[in-house]
């Protein structure tokens, strides 16, 4: 019976790794694992009391506190490190003589740690195995009911040596069944013991970069030493698991080589003008919601056969339209590209005095390259045709100091400038304006700090900021979070303008 268990343990692994494998699920070899499995397990040892004693005892039974640990830890996928422990406990076994009013209880606790192999096939098989070192301790002692006092019944068999492990089975998306094989060679006088295994298991959760198992646990612990020691006999253990596995991220979709697989999907692939993937892209296929795409600039659906209609949107860039007809069976292709806006822009706003925030009428607003506009009475103005790109603005009012802005326009979109003029006078501030951007025209959470004066600067989400400071000379210092911080020195005279326009260049890693 014992030397077919393990072959029966290959023929169930064997059966279910196929079928699982027909299924089609992927492979992901874990990182690294931990598990923790209990349950119980049926014991029948004779175990000599030692040869002064002359007599032996019959070590059987059933316990209820069995446990086992294990972990492994993978840095390179087919090298890591495995170690596991374990223990059970039996109580109100067979003495020898019968009559004894005593009880016999036994433990027994085992542990090791080895360098592991292991080798998995883009199908799920999984051929692996361990070389370590390990030991194994069972101390035989005898209670007495009456009060539970516990006295040696004989030296506790302390085992040592190397020990090897080797495993075989299945490991899937959902499924897993390893048969393996620990043997454990003892140094001089001691145990001997080979330990035949069987885990199966399904995935219940998945917490993030991680996964739980649930398994089932089967195992024939053979054990024998020599003449002199006297200790042999079987040990059957049960027990339920539980596994959690750290997984390395989930591969990208697999480029289509041929066209034609088993299944029915659709790649939309999402390019920008020169070729390269359209990251950040949103793509909707029919009346579906938006899907992102993924670092290949893909997005791969299992739509019904038939015609559809995909669309793809990214910021800065012209809207992709395509029409793919999938064909059941197949696998079908569908590239859009998106095209660079590059037509010019709209920019609005209201010019206000700064003092009392009416609307300024009939003010001149004069950006370049373009005629001058006048504001209407609510003080607005409008360019239809402007930019893209930082564009330079000037606003003009009798009875007003005029003053220059930066505006930002992007391509083919609107933007809004709104201006506050600040009033003829003697001893009138200066004011100084600015526009923070990055270097791509981004918009920057930034702050704006005038070394030697307590004035505190408000920057606006779009990055403008506005201050009236007396003239003199200041040091104004912009920065943002993860870009390089720019000082910039400006001189000023009573009522003057100043612009402060700045991009921003990023840190570098």
């Amino acid at each position: 019976m014992h030397r077919r268990f393990p072959t029966a343990i290959l023929l169930i692994v064997g059966l279910l790794g196929a079928a699982a494998h027909a299924a089609g699920d992927p492979v992901r070899p874990s990182i690294a694992s931990v598990s923790l499995s209990g349950g119980f397990s049926v014991r029948d040892t004779t175990y000599a009391l030692g040869p002064t004693q002359g007599r032996t005892t019959q070590i059987s039974g059933t316990s209820l506190w069995l446990f086992r640990l294990r972990a492994d830890w993978f840095p390179i996928r087919w090298l890591g490190v495995e170690g596991d422990g374990s223990g059970d406990f039996f109580r109100a076994l067979k003495p020898t003589p019968t009559k004894d009013p005593l009880q016999n209880a036994s433990q027994r606790g085992a542990g090791r740690l080895a360098v592991a192999l292991r080798y998995v096939t883009d199908g799920g098989f999984v051929l692996n195995g361990s070389l370590g070192y390990g030991f194994s301790v069972a101390p035989v002692v005898r209670i007495n009911p009456a009060n539970l006092a516990a006295e040696p019944l004989a030296d506790g068999l302390l085992s040592h040596g190397p020990m090897a492990r080797f495993g075989v089975g299945y490991s899937g998306e959902r499924f897993e069944g390893l048969a393996s094989v620990i043997a454990m060679f003892a140094l001089g006088q001691q145990v001997n013991s080979l330990e035949p295994q069987l885990w199966l298991a399904g995935r219940v959760a998945d917490l993030g970069p991680t996964a739980l198992w649930v398994g089932l646990e089967g195992a024939l612990l053979l054990e024998a030493s020599p003449a002199a020691v006297g200790y042999s006999g079987p040990t059957f253990r049960f027990a339920l698991g539980l596994k959690l596995q750290l997984l390395p991220p989930a591969p990208p979709p697999k480029p289509i080589v041929d066209g034609v697989t088993n299944e029915t999907t659709l790649q939309l692939s999402v390019r920008l003008p020169d070729g390269a993937p359209a990251l950040g892209a949103l793509v909707t296929l029919d009346d579906a919601a938006p899907a992102p795409v993924d670092g290949l600039g893909q997005l791969v659906t299992s739509p019904k056969p038939g015609p559809h209609t995909a669309s793809a949107k990214l910021s800065g860039y012209r809207a992709a339209k395509g029409d793919a007809q999938v064909v059941e069976g197949k696998q079908t292709a569908l590239v859009l590209r998106l095209e660079a806006l590059t037509g010019p822009g709209q920019l609005s706003g209201t010019v206000r005095a700064s003092s009392s925030g009416k609307p300024v009428p009939e003010a001149t607003v004069t950006a370049e390259g373009l005629p001058p506009v006048t504001t209407g009475g609510d003080g607005t103005y409008r360019f239809e045709k402007l930019g893209p790109g930082p564009v330079k603005v000037r606003v003009e009012a009798q009875g007003f100091n005029p003053t220059d802005e930066i505006a930002q326009v992007p391509p083919e979109s609107a933007a809004t400038l709104d201006v506050q003029l600040e009033a003829l006078g003697k001893g009138s501030p200066a004011t100084v304006r600015g526009l923070i951007r990055s270097r791509t025209g981004e918009a920057l959470k930034a702050s704006v700090v005038i070394k030697g004066l307590a004035t505190k600067v408000q920057v606006t989400p779009e990055g403008r900021f506005f201050v009236t400071v007396p003239g003199g000379t200041y040091q104004f210092v912009i920065s943002a979070p993860g870009y390089v911080t720019q000082s910039k020195k400006v001189v000023l005279a009573d009522g003057d303008q100043a612009i402060v326009h700045t991009e921003l260049q990023k840190v570098s890693k």
